[in-house]
């Protein structure tokens, strides 16, 4: 039987059951006094649960150890066909690689070649452009300066016009080529003849020379491009050779030495399950600490099984045997029994369910007592926190008058600093304005009369008058409006104040008057009651304790002289050895209430 079908109540009864029927009377007396669980139920309990439990966690390894086996083998198998298949890709892949790699070497060196004839003809094609490029840019110099000597020529002849007569020349480069009506003598007639014959063969020169830069720079161009696709061409080739490289010489080597791995480990495994394998070696490391893991944490939650039903039994074994004896006393054959063993035990039966409904009261007590005790923790903290407050409240109420007087002075003060501050912007601004009019004025005077110019620095004072004037009703102005803003922040500050200290006030009163007042009394009263609770504490815990001590004095026999018999005719009798209790006053003490009671017999 597993754990989880295991009744616990009824494993309970049972073993209850047993002991009750093998036991004498002084075993069942001190079961009933000891108010503690069977020892005998718990043991046999307790080696049965260990049993099943044992049981269990062995079933559930052999289950796992079976389940992980099974995946193990599968994954093997699996694993075999991939690595089958992988093996087959890369052979395809390896020949396919060994036929690629001669074509790409015999690439590389026909775009070697390439390459380096590209890169001749591009310096070539460079070199001839710089040359021509040069010869062009000599020629333009060369027509430059023959542009030079001809105007020299022609300023020589140019047409000067008379001394007195004032002309401005739109342009004061001469004509290229005389009018008609200059005569020129002959040696400069020879020389601009030579000077037109040397420009117009170096203006065919020059274009022949723009033609020549112009086509070798279309031809350099496009010899350029072809030598960039040629080296991109050979670096995609490169980079395919080292790509192939690595696989060859890297890449399938290790992929093949990792397949040999995994069948060496596969073929370690397969020979485990082929024979005795207490280790669990037919199972890979990762899988096998997976399942020591996963049986661990089942052995964990069976233990945790175990120990929770061995709780219950602990918690309901003496309730249970007080039942089971109760219904044993009952029955006329149940137990093996004298008289005044039979009657003893149903006195301290009847006597020890009254102790358990007492222990009931006591923990209801307990429990209110520990309520109440909470109750006063909190009640004390608020009422630290109250008076903290109000001493808070007291303390910086002088502080915030103090500060509010303070800002009421500076207020004043400010009034005055703000009065003076405008006073001195309305004259700087009337001086402004008078500078500014008798600037304008001593400006027109000055332009309407012919005098030296010494009195232009007239205006020039008024106006210098006026900038300063501007600039000191600007300063004042900004100081009044600074003034102002300070004003109204301190008035704005003095009116939170005021309104911190009514809140504060009201507060205050709040607590002095209301609060602490009803927290104290409720203080108080909580201290009562826990008093009062604990005094019921302590009387139901003495009349426990009476009532625990009557149900230990209570005997089986006794020896006594019966006055309707001979002497030869005794009769025993249960009788206690200790004085007899009133059990209704035991079951009331320190307490105004009646406790359900259980008949004695």
């Amino acid at each position: 039987m597993a754990l989880s079908e295991i009744i616990i109540n009824d494993l309970v009864l049972y073993h209850t059951n047993a002991a009750i029927s093998e036991s004498n009377y002084h075993t069942l007396r001190q079961y009933l006094l000891e108010r503690k669980p069977l020892l005998t139920v718990t043991n046999s309990i307790n080696s049965l649960l260990s049993e099943h439990c044992d049981a269990d966690q062995k079933a559930m390894r052999n289950s796992l150890v079976q389940i992980a086996c099974e995946a193990q083998g599968k994954s093997d198998r699996h694993e075999a066909i991939r690595d089958e298949q992988e093996k087959n890709n890369d052979d395809s892949l390896k020949s396919s690689y060994k036929t690629e790699l001669p074509i790409l070497e015999s690439r590389m060196s026909q775009l070697e070649m390439k390459c380096f004839h590209q890169q001749n003809i591009c310096s070539q094609l460079r070199s001839q452009l710089n040359e021509h490029t040069i010869n062009l840019q000599q020629v333009n110099e060369a027509i430059d300066r023959l542009h030079r000597d001809r105007q020299l020529v022609h300023y020589r002849y140019a047409y000067t016009l008379p001394s007195n007569v004032h002309y401005h020349y739109p342009d004061l480069h001469p004509p290229v080529y005389p009018t008609p009506t200059v005569v020129y003598s002959l040696q400069d007639q020879l020389i601009l003849d030579r000077l037109l014959s040397e420009e117009n063969r170096l203006l065919m020169e020059r274009q022949r020379l723009t033609y020549l830069v112009d086509s070798k720079d279309t031809e350099s161009t496009k010899e350029e491009r072809n030598l960039t696709r040629f080296l991109k061409e050979k670096k995609r080739t490169e980079e395919r050779y080292s790509e192939i490289k690595q696989q060859i010489d890297i890449e399938l080597p290790n992929k093949e030495q990792q397949r040999r791995v995994r069948e060496q480990e596969r073929m370690g495994r397969e020979q485990a399950r082929t024979s005795l394998d207490p280790n669990l070696q037919q199972l890979s490391h990762k899988n096998r600490e997976a399942l020591q893991q996963q049986i661990a944490t089942q052995n964990h939650e069976l233990e945790n099984k175990r120990n929770q039903l061995m709780d219950k039994a602990m918690e309901t074994s003496y309730l249970v045997y007080i039942t089971q004896l109760e219904q044993a006393l009952q029955q006329t054959n149940g137990l093996q029994l004298s008289f005044n063993e039979h009657e003893a035990l149903k006195r301290i039966l009847g006597l020890m369910k009254n102790f358990i409904a007492m222990g009931e009261r006591e923990q209801g007590i307990i429990h209110s007592l520990h309520e109440e005790q909470n109750n006063l923790r909190k009640l004390r903290k608020n009422l630290f926190d109250s008076n903290t407050q109000l001493q808070h409240y007291i303390a910086s109420e002088p502080l915030l008058v103090q500060e509010n007087k303070q800002l009421t002075e500076e207020n004043s003060s400010l009034t005055l600093t703000k009065d003076a501050a405008g006073n001195h912007r309305t004259n700087a601004l009337y001086a402004s304005l008078f500078g500014t009019a008798s600037g304008l004025l001593s400006a027109g005077l000055i332009n309407t009369l012919v005098i030296s110019p010494v009195f232009f620095a007239v205006p020039g004072a008024f106006a210098l008058l006026t900038v300063i004037s501007l600039t000191v009703a600007l300063v004042y102005h900004l100081k009044k409006s600074a003034a102002e803003d300070k004003i109204d922040q301190n008035t704005q500050t003095i009116h939170e104040n005021e309104s911190t200290i009514l809140n504060q006030l009201e507060q205050a009163n709040d607590l002095s008057l209301t609060t602490i007042p009803k927290l104290n009394t409720q203080i108080g009263e909580a201290e009562k009651s826990i008093a009062t609770i604990e005094k019921q504490l302590k009387d139901q815990q003495r009349a426990m304790n009476q009532l625990l001590s009557k149900a230990e004095n209570i005997t089986s026999t006794y020896a006594s002289s019966n006055t309707f018999f001979s002497s030869e005719g005794m009769v025993a009798y249960p009788i206690p050895s200790a004085p007899e209790y009133d059990t209704e006053a035991l079951l009331n003490y320190g307490s105004g209430n009646v406790y359900a009671q259980t008949p004695i017999y």
